[in-house]
């Protein structure tokens, strides 16, 4: 967010992205937290005379994925994630979630009221 009450002095501005990933294994809370710097993204300049109206592409590809020294990320798990879904009437409402270990988890929906229906 770059709302206008902070877009104060004209110049070059960088993005700084601060992404928190949820990686299994990595410390106590499954947290890692990844920044990325990336410089001169935009200009703010004094008149609209003066600007470029153009997209903004933020090249990735020299992004690299460091650790602290002496650290290493192996995960002790795999992730397991639910890959398809859908509901089945043949034994009331259920839910059934294929995972990507090949196994089926089926949530059944008859104690749960006051779904609704749209067109």
């Amino acid at each position: 967010m770059f709302p206008a009450e902070h877009q104060l002095h004209t110049g070059v501005y960088s993005l700084i992205i601060v992404a928190k990933v949820y990686a299994p294994g990595y410390n106590s809370q499954n947290l890692r937290t990844i920044t990325v710097d990336v410089p001169n993204v935009f200009e703010l300049v004094k008149t609209s005379s003066e600007g470029i109206d153009s997209d903004i592409y933020i090249d990735t590809s020299t992004l690299l994925d460091k650790l602290p020294e002496g650290q290493t990320y192996i995960p002790d798990v795999e992730d397991i994630y639910v890959r398809q879904g859908w509901v089945s009437n043949d034994n009331g409402d259920v839910i059934n979630l294929n995972r990507t270990d090949d196994s089926t988890i089926q949530v059944n929906l008859d104690s749960i009221t006051g779904w609704y229906e749209g067109d």
